[in-house]
């Protein structure tokens, strides 16, 4: 694996995320997303990202158990679907996804989309969770300027990530 892999950015959390991984979205056949996964993890990605609505979650978790690689050596990104905002969903939804991967906490939880509910009670659910463990750091994805003022303007935390859509 080229040194590419090995690169990371530090967030403001202090979580060291690499800036190079595999993504899950459109893995609609379920041994093809465990299969990528696990080849990614044996050839040394470190960042395997997924989402709720891509409906994979358990597939990465069996490739993660399966890894043999430490917990603490892999990156794990996940996202909260707009079905699920507002000020009490989020926990069972934060809860499931942890069951479906195997694990007892994500290193960096994303609103996915401001489309939903109260983005604003959302996003205080998201920071709450994230001081009870449940994750390490917490953003948004596809979020614009206008959305991310509104946080701002409410006198919330800003999100340490707004992951956009890009195809090399």
């Amino acid at each position: 694996m080229s040194q590419l892999a090995r690169v990371t950015v530090k967030l403001r959390s202090g979580a060291a995320m690499p800036i190079f991984g595999l993504g899950t979205w459109a893995m609609a056949e379920k041994d093809e997303c465990t299969n990528a996964c696990a080849a990614a993890l044996a050839a040394g990605y470190r960042l395997l990202d997924t989402a709720t609505m891509y409906e994979n979650e358990a597939e990465v978790g069996a490739a993660l158990a399966a890894s043999g690689v430490a917990r603490d050596e892999v990156f794990v990104v996940s996202k909260l679907k707009g079905g699920d905002h507002g000020a009490e969903a989020p926990r069972d939804a934060l809860d499931l996804s942890l069951a479906k991967l195997r694990l007892d906490h994500l290193d960096l939880w994303l609103m996915h989309s401001p489309a939903g509910a109260d983005v604003v009670a959302t996003w205080r659910a998201m920071l709450a969770l994230r001081d009870a463990g449940k994750c390490r750091a917490v953003g948004v994805s596809n979020f614009g300027v206008a959305q991310l003022k509104q946080l701002a303007a409410c006198g919330l935390e800003a999100p340490e990530v707004n992951q956009i859509e890009l195809h090399p």
